[in-house]
Parts: structure tokens; sequence; C-alpha cells
């Protein structure tokens, strides 16, 4: 009895032992289905700078050209570059990534997955070497456009507001541009003024006056290209320093002579104020002035007194001069 208790529970542990591989196999079939390969295959490391990578985890596929090419291994952060993503890739695929290829975080489906989609790069680009470094990529989201969109809902509004209210004012007829539409002598002026202007125009046309004359009459149009002429010759012999008014302007002799005479001005000037000379003492010396003023009026008295003598010697000489023969 104790054989067959020992056969029953070698088959009850046969069956629980083929129960459990079958298991096994159940659960790498479903789980690891086409990729069990994958992950037998040798991987090496790359990493992404990516400024936002916006809730992706470890563990999150990593995609080229919409084939998925390894995972994310881990991410830390980056005082420059926001964060530091390192990945997972089979090493046979290495060379379909470029140098200059560039990493974004994307999302897979409607429950908001993320994950890493590398761009194939340019063609003449060098394949990506072992732990070599790529850049990332802003990707854009509906979150960023509705943001976007906000803003410029914002100032769409404010413009409805204020052409509204623009509108308002003219139907009130407030302001110059409501006068102009509502208020009809505004028209009637208009029309008047064409008119005006109408019979101006009319007048001129069928007249012989100044103005007919300026419009229609080429005379004065080459007499404005003849003195233009005249005046370019002008300017072109100015130019060259010929004439008068070409020295002036082209020789500097002119310009030597008013400087050495400026100088010398300046000099004079400068005597005279540090009161040098009899300009100067005259300028700064009032009591000389004074006595030099007293001297003249003096000298003008004697010049007087000298001439009331001279005056009187002609008219009676024999009173100052006496002749005689014997």
């Amino acid at each position: 009895m104790f054989d067959t208790k020992k056969q029953l529970m070698w088959s009850k542990l046969k069956v629980g032992l083929v129960v459990t591989i079958a298991f096994l196999v159940l659960f790498f079939t479903v789980f690891f289905a086409g990729g069990l390969e994958d992950l037998l295959s040798p991987k090496v490391e790359i990493k992404a700078h990516i400024k936002d990578v916006r809730g992706l985890r470890n563990g999150s596929p990593v995609w080229i050209s919409g084939i998925e090419i390894g995972s994310v291994n881990k991410m830390k952060l980056h005082e420059e570059h926001g964060t530091l993503v390192t990945m997972s890739i089979r090493e046979e695929l290495l060379n379909f990534i470029k140098k200059d290829s560039k990493a974004t975080v994307q999302t897979m489906g409607l429950l908001g997955d993320k994950y890493v989609e590398l761009s194939a790069g340019s063609a003449d680009a060098p394949p990506i070497n072992k732990g070599d470094i790529i850049e990332g990529k802003h990707q854009l989201e509906i979150k960023d456009l509705v943001d976007a969109s906000a803003g410029s809902i914002s100032k769409i509004t404010d413009f409805v507001d204020k052409l509204d209210s623009f509108i308002k004012k003219i139907e009130k007829s407030e302001g110059t541009l409501g006068q102009l539409i509502s208020d009809p002598s505004v028209y009637q002026n208009l029309s008047d003024s064409t008119k005006r202007l109408s019979s101006i125009l009319k007048d001129v046309e069928t007249s012989n006056g100044t103005l007919n004359m300026l419009i229609n009459d080429p005379t004065l149009y080459n007499k404005i290209i003849v003195a233009t002429a005249k005046v370019e010759d002008l300017t072109t012999q100015i130019n060259e320093g010929k004439g008068t008014l070409g020295k002036l302007v082209t020789d500097p002799t002119l310009y030597e002579n008013l400087n050495d005479t400026s100088q010398k001005l300046s000099s004079i000037v400068q005597s005279i104020n540090e009161e040098e000379g009899i300009a100067g003492t005259l300028l700064r010396d009032k009591e000389f002035a004074v006595e030099l003023k007293q001297t003249v009026i003096k000298l003008n008295s004697v010049l007087d007194e000298l001439k009331l003598l001279t005056r009187e010697i002609k008219d009676n000489p024999k009173k100052y001069f006496k002749f005689s023969v014997f």
C-alpha cells in the first residue's frame, strides 16, 4: 500500500511539473512573442540630451523609423541640458543611428505612454559609436498648442472687443469717422468741392493764363534743363579749382591766411588782456584813461586858443607885427 501511495504522489508531482513547464512556456510565449531574439541579442548604451522628458520612464521603448530598437535604461538631471537619458540599443542596429540624429520624446497611444523616437540623420554623416551622446529635440504636444492658442484667443478677444466698441462709436456718430459716415453735409461738401475742382481744371485747360502755360508750354522745362546744366558746369569748375570761387573752395592759401590772422588777433587780444602796451593800459588802468582824457581836453582848448590867435593875427597883422624901413 505504501508503494501505491508513493506512485500516486510521484504521478501528482509529474503532473505539477508538466503544468508548471506549460505555464512558463505560455508566459514566455505571450510576453516575449517575437522579442526573445531581441532579449538575447547584445546591447550597447548611447546617451541623449533631452531638455524635457515629459514623463518618460525607465524601460520605455526606443524607436527609429517606426521600429523598436531598444529601451531606456536610466535618466538623470543635467545642469546644462536638462536631462541625460541613457538608452540600451541593439548593437547590430547602431549603424543606422548617425552623429546628427535627434532624440525626441513622443506620446504613444491614447493612454499617453512615452517613448523615444530617434531620427535617422543625414546619409553622409558618420554612424554613432558606443557611449556617444546625441542631441535632443523639443517636440510640441497638444498642451503646448493649447497654451499658445490660449494667448492668441485672448488677443483676438481683446481685438474683437475694441472693434465692437469702435463700431458702436461709429453708430452713435461719435468721433470724426462717425461724423463722416452719418453726417450728410460731409458728402455734400465733398460733392461741391469736386464740382469746383472740376470747374477750375476746365478753366485751366481752356484759358491762356500762367498756370496753363506752365502745364502745356515746354519752355519752362527747357529753361530748367539749361539752368541745371549750367549749375552742374559751375559745380564742376568749382571742384576743379577754376575761377575765383574755385580758388576759394580748393586753394588752402585763404584758409592759411585766415588762420595766421586769427592767431595774430588772438595774440593781440591776449596782450591787451595782460595789460601789455598802451591798449592794455587804456583798457585796464582807469586813472590813466582819466588823465589821458583830461590831457586831450586841455589840448583841444589850446588848439582852440591857437585858432583864435591865428585868426586875430590875420585880421589885425599890424597889431602884432611892426615894419619900419628907417
